[in-house]
């Protein structure tokens, strides 16, 4: 009996056969099996795209700080400008400030050293006058007449001589005149003597006169018509000593001084008889009167 042998199996059917069995349907082992395998790469495509999101994010993050340090760089080299601007502002107003500094200390120091000059200058012109002055009177309080002339003047000047025991010769006045002011109807008559000794001997003859006399002299001993009047006799001050004479005589008063006069065209004052006599050169010397300490 002849044996039937099974032919072998060819590539063609080995390939039908899986094709077989690829195209049944999976087994619950095979779905698990695929189903471990095929996880991890939908999460890396998830992975991916949030990198990507995150690194756009980043970039416009960078982008815009860079954008805001480049705009803070340039506010800072503004600023830093500014300062330097500022600086160089207050480095010239400095230098502007020194300058007037230093010219207002030189205008000080220029306005100290003219004041000693007006001052030096001052005192001379006062010795010019005063010496032109020295032999020099007034006599006060006599009444003005009608078109009076110097002759008139000079006659007034004999008689007052005559009445305090000083003879006066006409060649012994030098001038006279009447000052002028406000009140026209008694000015004051200017006589300038020839000489300083007929001047002071004038002077004390009149003191004499009004110390011994029951009356001073007054414009009846003058045989003056009008109403009598006392008369004044005094040397011939000028005009910044007149001023410092009448301040001492203010302050005399208020502050209880009993003597007050001049004398060669200077003012003295004398608290009382038997106290020392003190010589006021201007009106800071009444105030050292007051306060000894700041002398």
């Amino acid at each position: 009996m002849p044996l039937k042998r099974t032919p072998p199996s060819t590539p063609q059917q080995t390939t039908e056969s899986d094709k077989y069995q690829s195209s049944a349907p999976a087994t619950d082992t095979e779905n698990e099996g695929s189903k471990v395998n095929s996880r991890p790469r939908p999460r890396k495509r998830q992975h991916d795209d949030e990198l990507t999101v995150f690194m756009t994010q980043m970039k416009k993050s960078i982008e815009t700080l860079t954008r805001q340090q480049d705009i803070l760089h340039e506010s800072m080299k503004n600023i830093e400008k500014q300062n330097n601007d500022i600086i160089s502002s207050m480095d010239f107003i400095s230098k502007q400030y020194e300058d007037v500094k230093d010219k207002l200390a030189k205008l000080d120091t220029d306005r100290k050293n003219n004041l000693i000059v007006i001052r030096n200058l001052e005192q001379k012109v006062e010795n010019l006058e005063r010496a032109q002055k020295q032999a020099s009177i007034e006599i006060k309080n006599i009444p003005v007449i009608k078109k009076e002339a110097k002759e008139h003047l000079i006659q007034l000047v004999k008689k007052v001589g005559e009445s305090v025991d000083c003879c006066v010769e006409e060649n012994q006045i030098r001038d006279v005149f009447r000052l002028k002011t406000a009140k026209e109807y008694n000015r004051p008559v200017i006589v300038d003597f020839t000489t300083v000794t007929l001047k002071e001997k004038f002077l004390e003859s009149f003191k004499k006169y009004n110390k011994s006399s029951d009356n001073r002299l007054n414009t009846s001993d003058l045989k003056i018509e009008g109403q009598r009047r006392p008369v004044f006799v005094s040397e011939m001050l000028t005009q910044s000593a007149r001023k410092l004479y009448f301040h001492t005589r203010q302050f005399s008063k208020d502050h209880g001084y009993k003597y007050c006069w001049t004398a060669h065209g200077k003012v003295f004052l004398r608290k009382e008889e038997g106290a020392p006599t003190c010589r006021i050169d201007n009106e800071a010397d009444l105030g050292k009167l007051l306060h000894p300490q700041d002398k």
